[in-house]
C-alpha cells in the first residue's frame, strides 16, 4: 500500500513536471515572438475579436500555472487548471479543425511545427496524463466531479467565445480583418502598354475598358485575356467642349457622358454609335446607369454646392428627380459627401460609398434610403479640414484628407470595398505591398472577409471590376485577373 502510495506521488510530480515545462516553453515562444503571436490570434477565425485580451490571458495563465505547480501547497488545484487549460486548446482546435475555413496557428517554437492532427493527440495525451495523476490522487466522487466540471466548464467556455466572437466580427467589428485563404488567387495578368485606363464594365463574358487619354476608344478582352478588340465609338455630333468624357456599359447599351457640359449620349455595344440621349441638364459629376432608360447621378445643390444624388429617366419625356437629403452632412456637404457610387444588378440596388468615413448607403433605384451599412473601421465622422477662399468662395481641403474607403464595386449582394486603412494585427509588409479588398454582404450588413490585391511593379490597383467568378485589377499599366475560390462563390450564389 505504501509502494502504491509512493508511486502515486511519483507519477503526480513527474506530470507536473512535463506541464511546468510545456508551459515555461510554451510561453517564452510567445513571449520571444509577442506581435506574430497576437497577429496570428488576430487572424484566428474563431477568436479574432478578442486577440488583444486572450494573448495577454494565456501567457499570464501558463506562467501562473508554471508557478504553481511549482509549489506543493498548491500544486493540485493547479493540476486541475492545468488540465481546463488543456480542454481549451484542445477544444479550439477541435471546433479550428470542424468549423473553420482555414487554420492558423499562435503556439509559438516547436510545437508550431506540430500537424493539426499530431497537435490534438499531444493535447489529448497532456488531458489523459493530468487526469489519471489527479483521479489517482482522489479517487472519489468528489474528484470527479471536480475534474468533469473543469473540463466541461473549459468546453463551454471556449464554445461561447467562437459564437461571441463570431457575432462580434460581423456585427460590431472592432476592424480585425479576417483574411480567408482562397477567397482569390492571381491567376492571369495582361499588360495594357499604357496607363489612363479604367473599367468601362462587362457584357456576355468579356471585359470592356476605356482610356482618358483616348476617351472614344474601348478595348475589349474575354474573360482569359488573350483575345482582344478594339474599337472607336462614333458620335453624333462629335464636336462639343469635352473635358472629362467617361463610358459604361449597362447590357446591350453604353453610355458615354461629360457632367461639365453636361451630356450623355447612348448607344448599343454592337455597333459603338451613339447618339444625344440628354444634354442641357443636369450637371453631375458622376453617372451610374441603371438600365436602358435610367441613371442615377450624383451632382451639386444649387445655392450650397452639397452633393446630391438624383435620377435621368427618360423614355417617352425627360424626368430629372433629385434626392437631396439621402447623402448625410458632417462638415460641408462637399467634401465629406464624396464618394464611390456602384449598382447591383442582382439586387437592383444602389450603393454609395463614403470616401472619409466607415459607412455606405443602399438605396432603390428610386433612391430610397433601404438601409445605411458600417465598414468595420472606427472612423465615424470624416476628418476633413475644409477651407473657405474668400475670394471665390470655393471650398478647398487644407490638409490631405484621411481616407477610409478608395472604391467599391457591387455584384448580386456583395459589396467589395478598397480600404485606405491598415487594421489592427496587420502586417505592414503586406500593406506595403498590396490593397485590401474588404467584402461585405449588402442584404444582412455584415462583413465577411477579406484579401489582398498586390502591386505590379511597385504600381497599386486604379480600378476594380466584379463578375460572377473573378474580379478584374487595373495595376499601373496591367490587367490583372483573380479568380474566385470556393469561399467567395458559395458567397455569390446566395
Amino acid at each position: 500500500m505504501k509502494l502504491n502510495i509512493k508511486l502515486q506521488n511519483v507519477f503526480l510530480e513527474m506530470v507536473c513536471f512535463l506541464y511546468i515545462i510545456l508551459f515555461t516553453y510554451a510561453a517564452i515562444s510567445k513571449l520571444i515572438d509577442f506581435e506574430n503571436f497576437q497577429t496570428q490570434l488576430g487572424q484566428s477565425p474563431l477568436l479574432s475579436a478578442y486577440a488583444a485580451s486572450i494573448s495577454f490571458l494565456v501567457i499570464f495563465a501558463e506562467l501562473g500555472l508554471v508557478v504553481a505547480l511549482s509549489l506543493r501547497v498548491s500544486r493540485i488545484k493547479a493540476l486541475y487548471l492545468s488540465v481546463g487549460l488543456m480542454t481549451v486548446f484542445t477544444t479550439y482546435i477541435i471546433l479550428i479543425l470542424n468549423f473553420s475555413s482555414f487554420i492558423p496557428c499562435s503556439c509559438g517554437g516547436i510545437l508550431e511545427k506540430l500537424g493539426w492532427n499530431e497537435h490534438l493527440i499531444f493535447n489529448l495525451f497532456f488531458i489523459f496524463i493530468g487526469s489519471c495523476s489527479l483521479l489517482l490522487h482522489q479517487y472519489d466522487k468528489k474528484g470527479i466531479i471536480s475534474l468533469l466540471l473543469i473540463v466541461v466548464s473549459s468546453v463551454l467556455f471556449v464554445v461561447f467565445l467562437f459564437l461571441s466572437s463570431e457575432d462580434t466580427m460581423k456585427k460590431q467589428n472592432p476592424f480585425i480583418r479576417r483574411f480567408t485563404p482562397n477567397v482569390a488567387s492571381r491567376t492571369l495578368t495582361k499588360n495594357l502598354n499604357n496607363y489612363g485606363f479604367y473599367f468601362v464594365g462587362h457584357s456576355k463574358g468579356n471585359i470592356y475598358l476605356g482610356n482618358t487619354i483616348s476617351p472614344l476608344t474601348i478595348i475589349e478582352f474575354d474573360s482569359t485575356l488573350q483575345h482582344k478588340k478594339q474599337y472607336s465609338i462614333q458620335l453624333t455630333p462629335d464636336t462639343l467642349p469635352f473635358r472629362a468624357v467617361k463610358t459604361k456599359i449597362l447590357g446591350a447599351h453604353f453610355f458615354l457622358y461629360d457632367g461639365s457640359i453636361p451630356i450623355i449620349y447612348r448607344g448599343l455595344v454592337s455597333d459603338w454609335k451613339a447618339t444625344i440621349w440628354v444634354t442641357k441638364k443636369p450637371y453631375f459629376t458622376t453617372l451610374q446607369p441603371i438600365d436602358s432608360t435610367l441613371c442615377v447621378f450624383r451632382g451639386q445643390q444649387l445655392g450650397t454646392y452639397e452633393n446630391i444624388l438624383g435620377t435621368i429617366a427618360l423614355d417617352d419625356s425627360l424626368k430629372i428627380r433629385k434626392q437631396k437629403h439621402l447623402l448625410q452632412k458632417q462638415i460641408d456637404g462637399i467634401f465629406d459627401t464624396d464618394g464611390t457610387l456602384t449598382y447591383s444588378e442582382g439586387l437592383k440596388k444602389i450603393v454609395y460609398t463614403y470616401f472619409y468615413r466607415n459607412q455606405f448607403i443602399v438605396a432603390d433605384t428610386a433612391l430610397q434610403l433601404v438601409h445605411h451599412v458600417t465598414t468595420i473601421d472606427t472612423t465615424t465622422r470624416a476628418k476633413l479640414k475644409v477651407v473657405r477662399v474668400k475670394k471665390s468662395g470655393d471650398s478647398k481641403l487644407a490638409a490631405p484628407p484621411y481616407t477610409v474607403n478608395l472604391r467599391s464595386a457591387a455584384f448580386n449582394e456583395l459589396l467589395f470595398n478598397q480600404s485606405g486603412l491598415r487594421g489592427r494585427y496587420e502586417s505592414k509588409k503586406n500593406w506595403d505591398h498590396a490593397s485590401i479588398i474588404d467584402v461585405y454582404d449588402i442584404t444582412n450588413k455584415i462583413y465577411l472577409f477579406s484579401f489582398y490585391i498586390y502591386h505590379e511593379n511597385k504600381m497599386k490597383m486604379s480600378d476594380l471590376l466584379i463578375t460572377e467568378k473573378a474580379l478584374y485589377a487595373i495595376v499601373g499599366h496591367q490587367i490583372v485577373k483573380y479568380t474566385f475560390g470556393t469561399p467567395m462563390l458559395t458567397q455569390l450564389k446566395k
